[in-house]
């Protein structure tokens, strides 16, 4: 049972929610591979949000896998992400159809590969899907008010030894894990409708500093499943970027 009609649900798929929300996780990657195999996680989820201030952009390829429960294959697709703080991001699908999908100003633009078909969505007008954007600036911006007030949140630093799946590990009083470990996991839990209606839970997993995997897993049990690949978070736009990326003019910002 679906609690959204059908242009809800459209815009749903057309956002690609997971792939936006693990480009924003991923915006401070670090991309010395020898400093990513030793670095500890961060010890909780405060310190994980600590260090967002710090990218000047992000741009990275990722992979996406939608499973379905009326389709016996999962739907494939792949592309570029362009991230310029603090909160517009273009999504870029260049396989298996062109489109790009661009948030910017409380606005998303949906067009094809040529810029022929455009959707502009006021966010203000979409309740549904609207504080799970609202929740990718939260993130990037180190509000955990907000994000608590949305989510409930659960944290953990993980042992390579026991896996990612598998071991839980103990607590603080905080409800974060302790003991060091490469890898890291959050849940972030939908607490109130809309948004729990239509997701069950995001998590996002990394090692770390880096984000690196995300699952969005939807009440109707279709999950996505987003990885990124090859960040680059000290990416920094030139105004020509920024006009062929974005839509911005010398002077709109």
């Amino acid at each position: 049972m679906r609690f959204w009609n059908d242009s809800s649900y459209n815009v749903w798929r057309c956002l690609g929610l997971a792939g936006l929300m693990v480009a924003i996780f991923g915006a401070t990657a670090d991309l010395r591979a020898e400093t990513v195999e030793t670095e500890s996680a961060p010890t909780s989820f405060t310190e994980l949000l600590a260090g967002f201030n710090e990218t000047t952009g992000l741009e990275a390829r990722f992979e996406e896998e939608k499973y379905l429960a009326l389709l016996a294959v999962p739907l494939r697709s792949s592309g570029r992400l362009y991230f310029e703080p603090p909160s517009t991001l273009l999504r870029r699908v260049e396989k298996p159809r062109p489109q790009d999908v661009l948030i910017a100003d409380h606005h998303v633009r949906i067009s094809d590969g040529d810029g022929r078909g455009v959707q502009t969505i006021d966010l203000a007008s979409r309740a549904e899907v609207r504080p799970l954007i609202e929740s990718m600036i939260w993130i990037f911006t180190g509000d955990l008010e907000s994000l608590q007030r949305t989510y409930r949140i659960d944290y953990q630093r993980i042992s390579p030894a026991v896996g990612e799946d598998e071991g839980q590990g103990d607590r603080n009083g905080d409800g974060d894990a302790i003991g060091a470990g490469e890898r890291w996991q959050v849940r972030l839990i939908p607490r109130n409708a809309p948004l729990s209606q239509l997701v069950s839970e995001l998590r996002v997993s990394g090692r770390g500093r880096e984000a690196d995997t995300m699952e969005l897993r939807e009440t109707s049990g279709d999950r996505t499943l987003t990885r990124i690949i090859d960040p680059n978070p000290q990416r920094r736009f030139d105004s020509t970027e920024r006009r062929e990326l974005f839509g911005f003019g010398p002077t709109s910002r």
